[in-house]
């Protein structure tokens, strides 16, 4: 079951809302019968100073916390008034917590939220997907999928790329979520699936083995065997793609390289709660997925 149910939607930028609630409320409204849209649940997580008194002044004083969570509460209020034409039923809340990943994480368990969705830390003007470690420590920790969200509307006809790593059996049932993660999200935007893996690149010391000759067989021999893996798991997932694209390389390099050619409105990654992003089709070249991708990015937990 890969269908939201619950939304945690994370207001970091007031400024950035727009597209934030916008994305919100398109996969509510492509979700479920009419009595039975997933619920949207959205939240800020402050902790700061005012005036000359610094935050841990602050926290000694209970008076003074509650007035600013409460300036905090009631701008919240303001901005989510107009979200709460479509979904009277939103929950609404600001948190107080030092590590605001940490206040998300506990309120995505007190909702029993499916998904995070939230801004991406992006500077003007770069590609830079993740920048704080507010945000590396969410994708580090979170047992559910987190969506960060780009300014930028999905696309009507748009692409979907799920990034699977089929050569270690270890890694089945995280491919097995991606996928069904990725199907579900390409059903909830009407776009098209595409399947991306990456394979080591071997051209610059096969000849090395003597086997220059057979480069050709050997890269096809690879691919075959990659086809036909991918072509297990897709009848295990029970789900349809449009296109398996396979790349000689970097993992981080391919799928940044594809990203550019095929502009996805969505990036669908794995990683493993409580360990880091990971997975070798990552392994330790997650930071450079994660700050080249520029579409928005989704990253799916291995399963318990």
């Amino acid at each position: 079951e890969n269908r939201v149910r619950n939304l945690l939607v994370v207001v970091t930028d007031p400024k950035e809302s727009r597209y934030l609630f916008e994305k919100a409320a398109q996969l509510v409204q492509a979700n479920g019968k009419a009595n039975d849209k997933p619920k949207i649940h959205v939240i800020q997580v402050i902790h700061e100073g005012v005036a000359d008194l610094n935050v841990k002044a602050i926290d000694a004083s209970t008076s003074l916390k509650s007035f600013i969570l409460s300036a905090a509460e009631s701008q919240l209020e303001e901005l989510v008034e107009p979200l709460r034409v479509k979904f009277p039923d939103l929950e609404c809340a600001t948190l107080w917590n030092a590590r605001s990943w940490e206040g998300i994480l506990h309120a995505a368990e007190r909702a029993e939220a499916d998904l995070i969705v939230k801004t991406a830390g992006v500077d003007h003007g770069l590609s830079t997907v993740v920048r704080t470690p507010d945000d590396w420590n969410l994708l580090r920790h979170s047992p559910i999928a987190v969506m960060l969200v780009k300014e930028s509307a999905w696309a009507a006809d748009g692409k979907i790329l799920c990034a699977l790593d089929v050569f270690d059996d270890e890694h089945t049932s995280l491919n097995l979520a991606l996928l069904r993660r990725a199907a579900e999200f390409a059903r909830t935007l009407d776009a098209d699936l595409d399947l991306v893996c990456a394979y080591p690149l071997f051209e610059p010391w096969v000849g090395e083995l003597g086997a220059v000759a057979s480069y050709t067989d050997i890269k096809n021999d690879i691919e075959a065997e990659i086809r036909e893996r991918v072509g297990d798991l897709v009848a295990q997932a029970g789900i349809e793609y449009q296109l398996l694209l396979l790349e000689e390389g970097h993992p981080a390099q391919v799928l940044t390289q594809l990203v550019e050619l095929a502009e996805p409105s969505m990036v669908v990654i794995g990683t493993h709660a409580r360990t880091g992003v990971s997975g070798a089709i990552m392994g330790n070249t997650s930071e450079r997925i994660l700050h080249a991708v520029s579409a928005d990015l989704v990253t799916v937990p291995a399963p318990a």
